[in-house]
């Protein structure tokens, strides 16, 4: 039987036709296949892009550049506006959702138009095969350029969803010029982020990526071709008159070492931070002043930063006089650089002799010479005031007190103390020694506000706040206890005591309203003039200098730092008049009388008292042992010994050390000494009690002192006699080599013995040894 020509070949190209489909599905399903065994490529280098750092009302601080020049900030597709993707969809691709990366439909209508029939070229590129494009820098005006463009896009498909491939997208498309991605797009033309656009500002940037070159309203011919487009595409729609768009050339560039520091803390991307502009305008502008006024004293530079302490919020950073001039490498972020802070940490080191028992606010200290091994600390003045109380001796910042306290000291040391508030050092502690009391080792400005926010805070150490609100990665700083809140309260009430300036650099008083806790510090060879304050919630910290170290005799703490300190303290208090709660005397405290030359509690011998503060349980409690009551000779005015006290009469006398009155005597001070016993006693713990043996300051014991032939060798001797003694007599290898509280022996080679004697016959012995040298 004949088959029927038709039915043949119909049956031939019914076959054929299953053929091509099946071949086409065969090679769709291998292609398919084999992409997916192709590793996934990086789809966006995040780590390449920009960063927008915000102030804490949202308003933009700077939009940073990539490293090859573009303004492309990543951002999430959930911070993108609902309106920006849509109209990007609707614009660009309404079928993303529905192709594998290709739409077939416009492809072939595109190459039939565009390479067959040649009479007009169409596109036909997806979202995928743009993202491929712009990710890979195609150029795809080719039939060999499309064909690569359409495999990265199926490439992209196989191993992306669609969310992460728009996503992706709207991060990398064109927004003219060097704008790529419509997060920086959004911050160029309307000052803001993705996710604040308008309607009408989301599907305006919708239209720039097709043709950014003619679209990007950078000028005014830009705003009329993307006018057109809008018209062309939303027809009558008025919302493109009410867009106003700004000029990429008026990009601020504002507290620029604060936006470089959260980038260097945080990497890219867009920060909302807790600077407070009006705070950082104020303090920029008093340090610009500042170097204005001071400039003739070759005063070139300065770092300012304040913080509310509570929070640990950065509301001002500056990190130099100027951020764009070379001349003074005002590049370099001043408030990060660790260099020596002179005396700012003696703070903490009668904090930490409060917590140790060692001290209590009145407590009196010695500001006399002192030798500790062959370490012999001087003071800034090269002078010495005697005895102080603890809280004169940290005011006016004396470096004897506060270094034979910081000997005291144990666990933790300062160095440890240091160590556990999250300090970096670069050698151990050995190695700083009781230097460290005077700026012996290399701290930053952060470094330091960190340190003083324990006294703000109750000894609590916190971190500081960079960024504002709930973001990821930006928890509520841990906190960890290295101070009483006992001692911090006193430490910073001590601190209170300070002298304000008389003047400021304006030549305007300062109020007395605001008790500003403040230290200052000096660099040694006057490098650094630094001035640390707390006034209610505010702290705040300035540094002058130079960058490249360069010494200046005018860079001293408390006459330069101290008034800039307080010009922003109080420009800032006026700014924010919130912060200034005081704080409130921790329970542990307790209020107790006494005694204002003595500083111990209040005997009655003691001819006054004023209110004082104890810390339970851990303050040295003694009764004043400098008034002692004393029986003398009514005809001769002479001491009378034990046992002798009924032929004499009372008498309050005050028991200071030799050294202490030689100091009081250099200054014209006169002090009401005990006289001299009428003759040696027996029992000298009569009417003195506390008094003791002289104290050897010089030779230190077995200490090596070398011996040249035919020379004086000169050997200091050194001792200091206890309350009521007034003579000192000086021995070696019992013979008598002189008198006096100081002497100069000339040094012998060998192992001596040497010994000190006072009028009431109580020694003490110490050992050299004179090493023959050549």
């Amino acid at each position: 039987m004949a088959v029927p020509k038709a039915f043949f070949i119909g049956f031939c190209r019914r076959k054929v036709l299953e053929g091509f489909i099946l071949s086409v599905v065969v090679s769709g399903v291998s292609v398919w296949v084999v992409l997916g065994l192709v590793p996934p490529p990086l789809l966006v280098n995040q780590a390449d892009s920009s960063y927008a750092v915000t102030d804490r009302e949202g308003r933009l601080l700077r939009l940073s550049l990539s490293s090859d020049e573009k303004y492309r900030l990543w951002t999430p597709l959930a911070e993108l506006p609902e309106a920006l993707r849509q109209a990007t969809l609707q614009y660009e691709d309404r079928w993303f959702f529905f192709h594998p990366g290709v739409n077939p439909v416009a492809l072939a209508r595109a190459t039939w138009h565009s390479f067959i029939v040649r009479d007009r070229w169409l596109g036909a590129s997806t979202l995928s095969m743009q993202l491929a494009r712009q990710r890979w820098r195609l150029k795809t005006n080719t039939l060999e350029g499309k064909l690569r463009q359409i495999a990265y896009a199926l490439w992209l498909e196989r191993h992306f969803s669609k969310a992460v491939l728009l996503e992706a997208y709207l991060n990398l498309a064109p927004y003219g010029a060097n704008i790529e991605g419509a997060g920086a797009a959004a911050w160029v033309y309307f000052r803001k982020p993705a996710s604040r656009l308008s309607e009408d500002e989301a599907r305006a940037l919708a239209l720039i990526p097709q043709n950014p070159a003619q679209r990007a309203p950078l000028g005014k011919r830009g705003r009329s071709a993307l006018e057109q487009a809008w018209r062309t595409v939303y027809g009558d729609d008025p919302g493109f008159g009410r867009l106003w768009f700004r000029r990429r050339e008026d990009l601020p560039l504002r507290a620029p070492h604060f936006s470089e520091r959260l980038h260097e803390l945080f990497g890219n991307g867009t920060f909302h931070s807790t600077l407070d502009s009006k705070v950082q305008g104020l303090a920029e502008e008093l340090l610009t002043s500042f170097i204005r006024q001071h400039r003739a004293q070759g005063i070139v530079n300065a770092s300012a930063m304040v913080v509310h302490a509570p929070t640990m919020e950065v509301l001002a950073y500056v990190g130099s006089a100027d951020y764009l001039d070379r001349r003074i490498q005002g590049f370099v972020n001043g408030l990060k650089a660790r260099r020596s802070p002179g005396s700012t940490l003696k703070p903490f080191i009668y904090a930490l002799g409060l917590d140790q028992g060692l001290i209590t606010p009145d407590t009196l200290l010695k500001d006399t010479p002192l030798r500790v091994g062959e370490y012999q600390p001087e003071n800034f003045e090269r002078d010495f005031y005697g005895p102080l109380s603890a809280t004169e001796a940290l005011v006016r910042s004396r470096n004897v007190p506060a270094v034979a306290l910081l000997e005291r000291l144990s666990k933790p040391t300062l160095f440890q103390f240091l160590r556990q508030a999250g300090l970096r050092f670069s050698r151990e502690e050995a190695y700083y020694g009781l230097a460290l009391a005077m700026g012996g080792a290399e701290l930053s400005m952060e470094d330091l506000l960190r340190l003083y926010a324990l006294l703000a805070n109750g000894g609590e150490w916190r971190e500081l706040r960079w960024l504002s609100g709930g973001r990821p990665g930006n928890p509520v700083p841990a906190t960890r206890r290295l101070l009483s809140p006992e001692a911090a309260f006193l430490v910073r009430q001590m601190l209170e005591a300070n002298p304000r300036p008389q003047r400021s650099f304006g030549a305007r008083a300062y109020s007395s309203a605001l008790p500003v806790a403040w230290k200052t510090g000096t660099s040694s060879g006057f490098r650094d003039a630094w001035a640390v304050g707390l006034a209610g919630d505010l702290l705040a910290g300035v540094w002058l200098g130079n960058f490249d170290g360069t010494p200046n005799r005018w860079l001293v703490g408390r006459e330069l730092a101290g008034p800039l300190l307080f010009a922003i303290l109080e420009a800032v208090a006026l700014e924010r008049p919130e912060a200034g709660t005081r704080p409130v005397p921790p329970p542990g405290l307790k209020s107790v009388e006494i005694c204002p030359v003595s500083g111990a509690l209040r005997s009655p011998w003691c001819p006054h008292g004023k209110k004082g503060w104890i810390i339970r349980g851990v303050s040295p409690i003694r009764q004043c042992t400098v008034h002692r009551l004393i029986y003398v000779d009514p005809a001769s005015g002479l001491r009378l010994c034990r046992g002798d006290e009924a032929r004499g009469r009372p008498q309050v006398a005050e028991f200071w050390d030799s050294d202490e009155l030689d100091l009081f005597r250099l200054a014209g001070v006169r002090r009401d000494v005990p006289p001299p016993f009428e003759k040696p006693c027996e029992d000298l713990a009569g009417g003195d009690a506390g008094s003791g043996a002289p104290r050897i300051l010089s030779p230190q014991p077995d200490a090596n002192y070398p011996i040249r032939a035919g020379e004086a060798n000169p050997i200091e001797f050194s001792a200091v006699a206890s309350g009521g003694r007034h003579r000192l007599f000086w021995f070696v290898d019992d013979a008598y080599v002189g008198e006096g509280a100081t002497i100069s022996w000339s040094g012998k080679p060998g192992r001596h013995t040497v010994r000190v004697v006072d009028d009431q016959g109580l020694s003490a012995t110490t050992t050299l040894i004179g090493t023959p040298s050549e």
